[in-house]
């Protein structure tokens, strides 16, 4: 999926203009001069309705592109990145110059190394981030990956992302040599800053990442990070070639490539038993398994907890180890200010991961700390603009905070970018039922049901929303389905409870709860923000619900 070039020429325009109005016919000369047979207006409006969802902007009232009546369009946001440092949530500042990885391509005539040329772009972004910390911002992985074949100038990259400067390169792979090519460009001017060339043995390729990503950092920092640490490869080649792979599949969507990547990573810590990138990207897969429900969520994040553990004893910066802890402390522990302090951690060695920012967001929101919670989905989203799995979180967190008309309308933009993205599905249909829209939620949960018939957090939605909307047959009906799940995979039983909470089927629910508990299952922690669970709260069950999550905000509620 990638932005298309009519959007980017009118971004580009608008970008050396911003505050100007660009009229409709300096569109129409730039984008379809004479000689050109098009339908125009519908063109314009198409083109100018595809920017504004990858901006994840609104017509009605817009923060980027502004139309001005009968005449054309205006850049009305500053071309600057947001600082969020007056937010009183522990992030990282962001830092004043960003960088762009964009995908490198390759070369190679056997397209099955793909994985190769993907995993150096992963590897880079991941290396860069703790080196350039306080000084460059890495924009995050899926926003580079947006621009793969792409046919885009450097400038009209660096526009779309804010980004100053862009490392670009290739790779070629014969045997057991690589070849790769890298260049540093700054797209205000597009000038060539330096390019190098690396011949080297498939077995020395990690030395290869962390050498590259210390000429880049030394390129745009000079004395600023005077000591760029290198990262020792593992001898065994077939390990990290396991592990490019394992990137590879996590970069798929959702949780397509999740068991794949977990294969895949598995067997680089098996034949790498120090590998400590391996073991950290190991945890995060983990803490995937339990939100996803590939898994039993508290056994899922007590490997978790143990494989974070090991990378740090191997490399105590690890940035995702730390996250990972942090995740596994709020969950299986209920320690929330360790948590937040894990989360801190991790940003103050890579502010630009932007796990940490979301898993740290949505924490922020559960404890009814609202302002500082959006600042850090924000500042998530800013790092990885064009993430969708970062776009949700932003609704999600809306949503938590009680700003459904926000959630309503980001995700309506993520679904004009990708109409499969099934988790901004679910927050629209929950955010459309608390705005007192309940045929629009239950439209979109139907469609939803389409697109995934045998998936048991959509059946328990859905199964909700109709009791709540008297049709309880049908939700006695969409709850067996789930149930029926439970004899072939992992049924959560958080999501059985809010099914039966829309029956009135009280005792039930708070079984339900009692069993996620038990579970650990991380979507527990939203029972209280949730507003479709305040049936229960004039039960005395509920406190006890409340007061095994230990979240700071329950306890000064109840």
């Amino acid at each position: 999926m990638r932005l298309q070039e009519q959007p980017f020429e009118i971004l580009r325009l608008m970008l050396e203009r911003a505050g100007d109005v660009v009229t409709r016919e300096e569109l129409r000369q730039r984008l379809w001069p004479n000689g050109t047979f098009v339908d125009f207006e519908h063109s314009l409006n198409a083109a100018i309705k595809r920017l504004r969802a990858t901006l994840g902007d609104d017509a009605d009232a817009p923060k980027f592109v502004e139309t001005v009546p009968r005449r054309g369009y205006r850049f009305i946001a500053r071309p600057t990145e947001t600082d969020a440092s007056g937010s009183q949530a522990r992030c990282a500042p962001s830092p004043r110059v960003r960088l762009a990885v964009l995908p490198f391509s390759n070369l190679s005539d056997d397209s099955s190394q793909e994985y190769f040329s993907d995993g150096l772009t992963e590897e880079l972004i991941a290396q860069l981030g703790p080196l350039c910390r306080g000084q460059v911002g890495i924009i995050a992985r899926w926003s580079s990956m947006f621009f793969k074949g792409t046919l885009q100038r450097a400038r009209e990259i660096g526009e779309a992302l804010r980004a100053d400067y862009l490392l670009e390169g290739s790779t070629r792979r014969e045997g057991s040599r690589v070849r790769i090519t890298v260049r540093l460009i700054e797209t205000m001017s597009e000038a060539h800053l330096w390019s190098e060339t690396y011949d080297r043995n498939i077995s020395d390729w990690l030395s290869v990442q962390a050498d590259v990503a210390g000429r880049v950092a030394r390129s745009l920092l000079r004395e600023l990070v005077p000591d760029v640490r290198r990262v020792g490869a593992p001898e065994e080649r077939p390990a990290y070639q396991a592990y490019l792979k394992g990137q590879y599949y996590w970069a798929k969507p959702g949780d397509e490539g999740l068991q794949a990547a977990l294969e895949c990573v598995s067997d680089a810590v098996r034949l790498a038993p120090d590998f400590a990138a391996a073991h950290g990207m190991l945890s995060r897969l983990r803490v995937a398994s339990a939100e996803y429900y590939h898994d039993l969520p508290r056994r899922a994040l007590t490997v978790a907890r143990e494989t974070a553990t090991r990378a740090l004893e191997i490399d105590s910066t690890l940035s995702d180890a730390y996250a990972v802890l942090a995740d596994v402390r709020r969950t299986l522990d209920g320690d929330w200010s360790g948590a937040e302090a894990g989360y801190a951690q991790a940003l103050a060695l890579n502010g630009s991961n932007e796990q940490a920012l979301r898993a740290l967001a949505l924490m922020l929101a559960l404890q009814g700390r609202d302002s500082e919670a959006l600042a850090s989905a924000e500042r998530a989203r800013d790092l990885d603009p064009l993430c969708l799995a970062m776009g949700t979180a932003l609704t999600w967190t809306r949503y938590i905070v009680g700003d459904y008309e926000g959630a309503i309308l980001d995700c309506r933009h993520l679904l004009e970018v990708d109409p499969e993205l099934l988790s901004a599905r679910r927050v629209l249909a929950a955010a459309l039922l608390q705005a007192g829209r309940p045929t629009e939620a239950a439209a979109e949960l139907e469609t939803a049901l389409v697109q995934a018939d045998q998936h048991p957090v959509v059946l328990s939605w859905l199964a909700h929303l109709r009791a709540v909307t008297g049709d309880c047959a049908a939700a006695t009906m969409l709850l067996g389905r789930a149930r029926a799940l439970e004899s072939s995979r992992y049924v959560p039983p958080f999501h059985l409870a809010l099914a039966y909470t829309g029956l009135e089927r009280i005792d039930d629910a708070f079984a339900a709860l009692d069993q996620a508990w038990l579970d650990r299952d991380p979507s527990l922690a939203s029972v209280d923000a949730d507003p479709r669970f305040k049936p229960l709260k004039g039960d005395a069950r509920y406190a006890e619900v409340l007061a095994r999550l230990n979240i700071p905000r329950s306890q000064a509620l109840v």
